[in-house]
């Protein structure tokens, strides 16, 4: 028989039952579905996913989120940083649940995208999150990044690998030197972005190095998410600040507003200063004087964070007040 006229397969979308998108942490990760987390070397995108993996293995709320999710396995690809010193250390600092999150030996040999390992390890852990971290490094020798006709058929790969296993994958991935929107900046073809669901940009903010984003660039299944503010402490355990309306191109281009950054300092020096609860109002005004914030830039940080001011017999104090908004800083 001619090959032209072999019968081929027609269906209609009629025959398709319609089902919700399942979302890990709406609207940054689905599951079933491609995220990509990318930033420049040292911006904290590694830190960010090892914190994402500690929180899904014991079932903590996703960041700036109430409601608990089920304990789920991870698997944590990482072929950068050394298991012994790095990897353990920061997972057991962030409370990660060791017997939940694993990885596929590659001493005796590497692991690729096209490896059927990946969706091996997947089934016999039964992991909902695959995290490969750098991705850069598991596309194999062979494979050019920056040819489409080479990266699709990978990504397709790992698309129908998500799906059928209804695991969220995240790929963690490093930035090219390229100005322009942040979609761009990833290594290698656009097709990699392209084939993702959804895009995350981890950057520290160039006036306030303390502060950092999470920013969202491409969404292709929800709106695009607010962008996050966080800190990073020495034993790489992230504090999730609050949302922000600072956008990827902002952070990329410089262009957000400075007062609006030193604001978000202050919060931070404030939530550190009050850690064990209240604290000096002088304590605070100098920290914060020190980094180069003012006092009216204090007072907004103040009162977004509900503090109030409370006289004792060595001066003022700033408390938490749950119900009323705070006086300005005394």
């Amino acid at each position: 028989m001619d090959s032209k006229t072999q019968p081929y397969p027609i269906k209609y979308y009629k025959e398709v039952n319609a089902k919700a998108v399942e979302w890990l942490w709406y609207p940054y990760i689905a599951y079933g579905k491609i995220t990509i987390i990318q930033g420049d070397p040292g911006e904290g995108k590694s830190t960010v996913a090892i914190n994402l993996a500690a929180a899904i293995s014991n079932g903590e709320p996703m960041p700036l989120e109430n409601e608990k999710i089920e304990p789920q396995a991870v698997v944590y690809q990482n072929s950068e940083d050394g298991k012994e010193d790095t990897i353990v250390p920061r997972l057991i600092a962030c409370g990660a649940n060791l017997d939940k999150v694993s990885y596929i030996d590659e001493d005796e040999a590497t692991v690729e995208l096209g490896d059927e390992r990946l969706e091996k390890v997947i089934e016999e852990t039964g992991a909902r999150v695959l995290i490969l971290d750098p991705i850069q490094a598991y596309w194999g020798a062979n494979t050019d990044m920056n040819r489409a006709g080479a990266i699709r058929p990978i990504m397709n790969h790992l698309a129908h690998i998500a799906e059928r296993r209804h695991c969220a994958i995240i790929m963690v991935g490093h930035m090219n030197k390229a100005n322009g929107k942040g979609l761009y900046r990833g290594l290698g073809s656009i097709d990699i972005a392209a084939a993702a669901r959804s895009v995350l940009l981890v950057a520290k903010l160039s006036s306030q190095p303390n502060m950092r984003v999470l920013s969202h660039v491409k969404s292709n299944l929800a709106p695009l998410g607010d962008s996050i503010l966080f800190s990073v402490d020495n034993k790489s355990v992230v504090s999730w600040m609050r949302r922000s309306k600072i956008t990827a191109e902002q952070v990329l281009d410089e262009s957000y507003d400075d007062e609006y950054s030193k604001t978000d300092h202050a919060i931070l020096i404030i939530k550190k200063n009050m850690e064990s609860g209240e604290c000096s109002a002088n304590q605070i005004l100098q920290q914060c004087e020190m980094n180069g914030i003012s006092k009216r830039t204090v007072n907004a940080a103040k009162v977004r964070l509900n503090i109030a001011s409370v006289k004792r017999k060595d001066g003022w104090y700033w408390v938490l007040d749950e119900d009323n908004q705070s006086d300005d800083a005394e």
